[in-house]
């Protein structure tokens, strides 16, 4: 029963335990500093002695006495329900102990139950509402960073906006201004054109009191009278040339409210190409966004890189210097044998020479 007994607390120590009790009818989670043990069940063969009607023998309450007691190293009891997960905010955690219910299952001996069913059970649904609530987190999470970098974004979008704006404004301003000259100018030219007005009107009453003083002295003398035809003539010469100008002026004003309108249409004109500009603007400058995004991810990932190799390269570095100070090292030994090796190659040489030269007298001398 302890082998058995001991990958079950194990599994229940691994389980991020998340408990709710009830006191005085407010809901309160805890969690315990320590979980709770597994009962350990005697399983040592009883012999049921009951009638078939169900009574039990006078020496059952005697076995249910001598029975092995729960073994409780915690005071925290489980319960066996969990609560709903709170949506507006974090989960609450009660830190105080749980009190110990006295009618609780857990305390009870039982010797019939099935062994551990329950246990397995309340640690397969305690699991499964523990991944549960793991994935509603990440989920969560997720969602909250998604709308981090919308809320980015559209601030990054209002800005660009409020300086198009701004600038927008500035255009129809300046517009508004250039408007405004013109109308000044167009006023000027209608208060020239209302004084040469008068000045029709006043020559051509000149004209009629002239013609009412000839005919009111057509008794007078030829001289008054050809002054008179040479006034008339004057004032028709006059009304002409004034008629010949004011044509002329007002030619001259139609054309300039002509070329005024084509301003105005061709200032409608650029307001809306400014209007596409600024929505293709705004389509590329997310473009753009993205694409930094993007290529900042990929710096990312290139600095990694260079830094892994950096490491990697740093480790064969201090090998080679290593294995560079061991060759350093070694190598006045290896010089120092390889001149004993010199020295005993170049004293068997003069051996032998020497024998060869005592060979060669002694050969000369026999010969």
């Amino acid at each position: 029963m302890g082998k058995m007994a001991r990958p079950m607390e194990m599994r229940a120590r691994s389980v991020v335990w998340i408990m709710f009790r009830r006191k005085k009818g407010v809901l309160v989670t805890a969690v315990p500093d320590s979980v709770p043990y597994l009962p350990e069940l005697n399983f040592s063969r009883v012999l049921q002695r009951n009638d078939m009607n169900g009574a039990p023998w006078p020496d059952d309450a005697l076995r249910t006495a001598n029975a092995t007691p729960i073994r409780s190293k915690s005071p925290a009891v489980m319960p066996s329900y969990t609560s709903p997960r709170n949506v507006s905010g974090p989960f609450a955690v009660d830190k105080s102990p749980m009190a110990t219910d006295e009618n609780n299952s857990w305390a009870r001996p039982n010797h019939h139950s099935t062994p551990n069913s329950k246990t397995s059970q309340y640690i397969d649904k305690i699991t499964q509402e523990n991944d549960r609530l793991r994935r509603e987190l990440l989920a969560e999470k997720l969602a909250r960073e998604d709308e981090a970098k919308r809320v980015s974004a559209a601030q990054t979008r209002a800005e660009d906006s409020r300086a198009e704006y701004q600038h927008l404004q500035v255009l129809a301003d300046t517009n508004a201004r250039a408007i405004e000259r013109k109308d000044r100018k167009l006023e000027e030219l209608r208060a020239t054109l209302d004084t040469e007005i008068r000045r029709r009107k006043m020559a051509e009453q000149r004209a009629e009191e002239a013609l009412k003083m000839l005919g009111d002295t057509r008794s007078e003398t030829q001289r008054q009278l050809a002054q008179a035809y040479e006034m008339k003539g004057l004032a028709d010469t006059n009304l002409e040339t004034a008629r010949d100008g004011f044509k002329r002026i007002t030619d001259g004003y139609e054309n300039k409210v002509r070329l005024i309108n084509q301003e105005l249409n061709e200032l409608r004109r650029k307001r809306l190409e400014d209007a596409d500009k600024i929505k293709r603007q705004a389509i590329i400058s997310d473009q753009l966004q993205h694409e930094s995004s993007r290529s900042t991810r990929t710096e990312a990932k290139l600095t990694n890189l260079m830094e892994a190799y950096k490491k990697e390269h740093r480790k064969e570095m201090d090998a080679l210097i290593a294995e560079a100070e061991s060759l350093r090292r070694a190598l006045p030994e290896k010089e120092r044998e390889a001149q004993k090796l010199v020295d005993a190659m170049v004293e068997t040489r003069d051996k032998m020479r020497w024998v060869m030269t005592q060979h060669e007298r002694q050969t000369a001398s026999k010969s």
